[in-house]
């Protein structure tokens, strides 16, 4: 039987786990594990170890340590201007039009402040479905699939499947981290469901990321940054990275309360 995106992905993350537990292993150790083919776990780590997140040596492999993740995360605690975002993207929240809305940190708050709008909203955010009162005008749909670990994204064949089935107007992702090159979340399943939330939107692809994620990158590339149309963040972003991203021509919206 062929094995899905999805399964590979879950291996993979199954994989930095199974390095979370143990000093190192052996690629012999991951293909039994796994029930899978030397060959395969090769492939695997090569993907991890371009990401820098895991190191070969002879016969085995080992997890790098990720402190600049880790420091990026406890700064991860300011607020995002969700109000002030709405306000900048009334223009594009005309009535009846099919979103698509990913999971992320802000995400439920930002569908409920969507929810008072006549819209169709799909997203894979599982906190979500306990939206609602009494002047919710918006059809709000949560994609099916696995709730990853310690967040409320569902993720895996069931969600990309949703969102393969849809055709959107507008696309609003929260990003972990986000530069010149590459728009990115921080697992390997989320990034493959909003990949496909961007491929199958026909209209405007909105990215919104808190300031301390910019110029960071998180583990998994969502997809490169001109393929977004507009960043919003908020105003604690500094000059010099604003006066970067109008000079690399990325269209930038500071939004303040």
């Amino acid at each position: 039987m062929k094995t899905s995106q999805g399964d590979v992905f879950r291996r993979r993350e199954n994989l930095l786990e199974r390095l979370k537990e143990a000093e190192y292993l052996t690629i012999n150790e991951l293909a039994d594990f796994f029930n899978v083919s030397t060959v395969t776990i090769r492939r695997d780590l090569l993907f991890l170890e371009k990401k820098k997140m895991i190191e070969r040596f002879y016969g085995g492999v080992r997890l790098l340590p990720h402190l600049p993740l880790q420091t990026v995360t406890v700064q991860e605690e300011r607020a995002f201007p969700v109000e002030a975002f709405i306000k900048q993207i009334t223009p594009f929240l005309v009535e009846d039009r099919q979103l698509f809305v990913g999971a992320g940190r802000f995400s439920t708050e930002l569908i409920y402040a969507l929810s008072f709008f006549k819209l169709m909203i799909l997203t894979n955010d599982a906190a979500a479905i306990s939206i609602d009162h009494p002047k919710k005008k918006a059809l709000i749909s949560i994609s099916g699939g696995e709730l990853e670990k310690n967040t409320q994204a569902l993720v895996g064949d069931f969600a990309i499947h949703s969102f393969n089935k849809v055709v959107a107007d507008l696309c609003i992702i929260e990003a972990a981290g986000f530069n010149t090159h590459e728009v990115t979340t921080k697992t390997l399943s989320e990034s493959f469901v909003y990949r496909t939330m961007i491929q199958h939107t026909k209209g405007a692809k909105l990215v919104y990321a808190s300031s301390t994620h910019l110029e960071s990158v998180s583990s998994f590339m969502i997809d490169r940054t001109f393929l977004f149309d507009t960043l919003y963040t908020d105003s604690a972003i500094s000059t010099s990275i604003l006066a970067h991203y109008q000079h690399q021509s990325i269209p930038t919206e500071v939004l303040t309360e």
